[in-house]
């Protein structure tokens, strides 16, 4: 078998691509799409992967643009049905991002059966416009309004070392004490600046606790300035740029403040890590407060718009739960309690192999 994944721009979108390759190249021989000199080439490569290139653009808002889109990236889909040509593929996996979007119409082109990976609980705007010619769709969390055969529920899948890495986690909760603060791959200014704030008050109550950011790279200079400047007496302060084995950080966290980005929000479940979730407020469709809130109705976290956040309530929640030993108890029937990757595999491998 020979399997076609694309997926790109974010972190968010690169990562389940690998963690399915991964998996695959357990099963057949795998290609990697991905844009020149993009994020997904370089972490592709990184790791070992067979990486080929397409052009594409970005999607835009109306269901037309599909069109203008298929224009702009003919070069792309040409490129990508050339290489499914070539390898005689027998799948394409799309992860998210516009740069499956080539991959998605050559595969159409040649009769490649497609499988799609949403990982939000909002369907992004590719996702939406090619889901129904899609054989499967591996939903990362539940989607209000889309059911049927063809969608399941699987969360989002994690690379092998993450995911041995978080269950690792998961048993040793009474070990870690820290706290991390994350704002996603890019960072996020808001929360570094509630990690400055945090870590004062923090060490003016006394507490002992080692507390990590990880900033971001533009915002890494001045947070790091400014810790340096600070006197801290209990709080023992990290400050990272950004941090691409995130398991290395979750190893000794009990609790996180982040932003409501389904990768992390899922790798936080996964490890038994209690999440204090400020979704970014203009995500598209407000898809990360809706993350949140599937997260907080299983009781792995609680989710605070950032517009409302007061401060003492706020403060008041990270303490509860750092004192808290024995952690969110992940339900048994959870998506958070199996590895999502190898269930998205073995469907993919078991429909093919009927073909």
């Amino acid at each position: 078998m020979h399997y076609i994944i694309a997926g790109g721009g974010t972190g968010g979108h690169i990562y389940p691509a690998v963690a399915i390759a991964e998996r695959l190249s357990d099963r057949g021989t795998v290609t990697m799409l991905a844009r020149s000199d993009s994020m997904e080439e370089r972490v592709f490569l990184s790791q070992g992967l067979d990486v080929k290139t397409v052009r594409s653009a970005p999607l835009l808002y109306t269901p037309r643009s599909v069109w203008r889109l298929a224009r702009a990236t003919r070069g792309g889909v040409r490129a990508a049905h050339r290489v499914m040509t070539d390898v005689h593929a027998d799948a394409f996996i799309g992860t998210g991002g516009y740069v499956s979007v080539p991959g998605i119409v050559a595969a159409q082109m040649s009769g490649v059966p497609v499988y799609l990976l949403e990982q939000n609980a909002v369907m992004g705007r590719a996702n939406r416009l090619f889901s129904r010619r899609a054989r499967h769709v591996f939903l990362g969390f539940p989607v209000e309004g889309v059911s049927g055969p063809r969608f399941t529920v699987t969360g989002n899948p994690l690379r092998r070392k993450v995911y041995a890495a978080l269950m690792e986690c998961r048993s040793s909760r009474p070990l870690r004490r820290g706290l991390l603060f994350v704002g996603g791959s890019g960072g996020a200014s808001f929360v570094n600046e509630l990690f400055l704030r945090t870590i004062r008050e923090l060490d003016s109550r006394g507490r002992e606790v080692p507390v990590t950011v990880v900033t971001g790279t533009e915002d890494y200079a001045r947070i790091h300035d400014a810790v340096d400047g600070l006197s801290l007496r209990h709080v023992d302060p990290a400050v990272v740029p950004y941090e691409e084995h995130m398991e290395r950080l979750y190893e000794q966290t009990r609790v996180a403040v982040t932003r409501g980005g389904a990768l992390a929000l899922t790798e936080l479940a996964v490890g038994g890590i209690y999440a204090v979730v400020i979704p970014y407020p203009f995500a598209v469709g407000r898809h990360q407060s809706r993350n949140a809130t599937y997260l907080e109705s299983l009781s792995l976290g609680i989710r605070i718009e950032q517009e409302s956040l007061q401060f003492d309530g706020y403060l008041s929640i990270v303490e509860k739960a750092l004192d808290d030993e024995t952690g969110p108890a992940i339900p048994a029937s959870s998506i958070f309690g199996s590895d999502a990757a190898e269930a998205i595999v073995r469907t993919i491998e078991e429909e093919c192999s009927h073909d």
